[in-house]
């Protein structure tokens, strides 16, 4: 059955779930009203209520730990500019603590004993982030620690409110984790001299130690240990793959995690008094999102964690360990989509132009055979990303309209170890696109794609690729979507926001020394070979990739008299998040697709 666009963008997706204080209840963010709001549910199940009522995103929710509240953090329009709320839960209205339009705030924890705010902001110095902790009643910023690099981004504040975890970012795997004292400013790299992933840190209740995730000397993200009084960091568990989403109980004896196992989420849980992993109900098969929090009830051994696949939206779960059951609490809408509807990804893997194998997602109209199909190469953004069989609602969309996709993880995709992941960089950029010509002439040689029917579409790195593929490979394409992409890597560099930069050209490579390079692999000097018909996508207030980056490709193809498409949107930032522009958007980009690819 063939389903219309407000079917599918209308899909809810619950994420972003917390524990409230009281153990009973949860709070999550779904976009069941048009963006992502705030909700509350009991964790035995019930009907939802609706906690925020704002026309913009709420990016992430953070719980109160002796009172039923939560902080969130918001921004305006896609800006980027979040900026930090307290919501008590006694029915009051949301407070926004940091009140500053023109800055970035990142929540670090609130110490409800002392009423104080712990958070990172570049209001001093739009190109640095401060640490600074804010009196709740007063509300006045105080610098904690002044920093002068890029990004200090908070990870985890102790449970005694003394010390705050914060990041270092320079890449995806090229960060040092720090530790401030909040009442000195006194701070140090925790491990010291560290340089790689150290991520998702997770106190001890006794704010004597912390587990996190790491892949210093390791080919991929491992499980540890940092003790404070010795400084030592120990292994507590390691795979062949990655580990992820890591969440330890409010008693220090379980901890939680989940391993990346080509793409789907292995949920496992090490018990720390006996030493033993625990014999886990079956879990629906999918994947756990690192980006969403995954956590423990402060009052008993269950877990609280986001499920999605690619043919099931994301729902809220919840795992407890002393009755050894599983349960979904959240029902989100699939607004009468049956599920014909929804198509599982099969994974594949071809072999690229010097025999390294990339493996893809092949996503396959129902009823059909994957022969002689019309396909879409759907490239995802970072580039330190990874394509997952998570619900996409644009991909579903298109494949219920009659397009196959190929989503592939080409190299400098993360998920498949770091010398994977570092193919890639700097005078390797365009190894990832000789990856996408590889992957068509697969799919060709297979028989899955009509030679005469396929398109390329990606957002953000995404978009570059895009754009790359069809100027150094433009015999392949019938059509193209570019959704927010980097036509120009100078001009991206120059005008992107001033704390992104050194963390961008740490991948691409910088003005200073690679410019000549930049200069040569940014598709805006390729354009004349460009021959198949574009569409470009891209928000007005995109504070990532700068509009200009859009307006650069439109102008470049308009001037030659080659056939573009140009959707401009005023109220977005880094893509596409807003309902009617979703609605409008991929309406538009379905219709284009169908045409060129000749699709009935």
């Amino acid at each position: 059955m063939r389903y219309t666009i407000d079917r599918y963008m209308n899909v809810a997706m619950a994420n972003n779930v917390v524990w409230l204080a009281d153990g009973k209840s949860l709070a999550y963010t779904t976009n069941i009203t048009g963006v992502p709001q705030a909700w509350r549910v009991d964790a035995e199940g019930g009907y939802p209520e609706q906690l925020t009522y704002f026309d913009n995103r709420i990016w992430a929710l953070y719980s109160l730990k002796k009172s039923n509240g939560i902080a969130f953090t918001m921004d305006v329009g896609g800006d980027e500019k979040n900026q930090i709320f307290l919501l008590p839960l006694d029915g009051s209205a949301p407070i926004n603590l940091t009140a500053n339009p023109n800055a970035v705030h990142q929540f670090g924890g609130i110490v409800e004993d002392e009423g104080k705010l712990v958070y990172a902001s570049n209001a001093r110095d739009s190109a640095c982030f401060d640490i600074c902790s804010m009196d709740l009643k007063e509300r006045v910023p105080r610098i904690v620690l002044q920093n002068n690099d890029n990004y200090n981004w908070p990870a985890s504040l102790s449970p005694n409110g003394r010390y705050l975890l914060y990041n270092k970012l320079k890449g995806q795997s090229d960060n040092a984790l720090w530790m401030v004292d909040v009442t000195t400013g006194a701070s140090k790299q925790t491990p010291e001299g560290g340089v790689g992933a150290f991520t998702h840190p997770v106190w001890t209740s006794d704010s004597s130690a912390f587990y996190l995730l790491a892949d210093q000397d390791s080919e991929f993200v491992y499980l540890a240990r940092y003790d404070l009084a010795s400084g030592r960091m120990e292994t507590v568990h390691k795979e062949d793959w990655d580990i992820e989403a890591l969440a330890l109980s409010g008693d220090d004896r379980y901890l939680a995690f989940s391993v990346n196992r080509d793409g789907y989420s292995v949920l496992k849980v090490k018990d720390l008094l006996t030493g033993e992993f625990v014999s886990l109900p079956e879990i629906p098969r999918g994947v756990i999102s690192q980006y969403s929090s995954m956590g423990w009830s402060p009052r008993a051994h269950k877990l609280a964690f986001s499920l999605a696949s690619g043919g099931r939206n994301s729902d809220i779960w919840v795992l407890d360990l002393d009755t050894k059951s599983v349960k979904q609490v959240t029902f989100s809408s699939r607004c009468g989509i049956q599920t014909d509807g929804f198509v599982e990804p099969e994974l594949m893997r071809f072999k690229s132009f010097d025999g390294l194998e990339v493996p893809f997602w092949l996503y396959v109209p129902r009823g059909r055979k994957a022969k002689n199909l019309p396909v879409l190469v759907n490239i995802h953004g970072g580039p330190e990303g990874q394509e997952r069989p998570a619900f996409n609602p644009v991909i579903q969309f298109l494949v219920n309209q009659g397009l196959a996709v190929a989503a592939p993880n080409v190299r400098g995709s993360i998920g498949y170890g770091r010398t994977y992941h570092h193919l890639d960089d700097v005078e390797k950029r365009m190894d990832s696109v000789a990856d996408i010509d590889a992957l068509v002439k697969h799919l060709i040689a297979r028989g899955i794609a009509d030679p005469t029917r396929i398109a390329v579409m990606g957002m953000s790195y995404g978009g570059f690729m895009t754009l790359a593929s069809i100027t150094e490979y433009p015999e392949l394409w019938a059509a193209a979507v570019d959704i927010v992409g980097i036509a120009n890597f100078e001009s991206f560099l120059e005008h992107t926001s001033p704390y992104r930069r050194t963390h961008r050209e740490t991948e691409y490579g910088s003005l200073e020394k690679h410019r000549d390079l930049l200069r040569r692999i940014s598709p805006i000097h390729k354009a004349d070979r460009i021959r198949c018909p574009l569409m470009v996508i891209h928000g007005a207030r995109d504070p990532r990739v700068p509009v200009g980056e859009a307006e650069q490709i439109v102008e470049s193809l308009q001037s030659r008299g080659r056939e573009v498409e140009y959707l401009r949107y005023e109220d977005e930032g880094h893509g596409i998040v807003k309902l009617a522009n979703k609605l409008d958007c991929y309406e538009k980009v379905a219709s284009f697709l169908k045409k060129h690819l000749r699709v009935d």
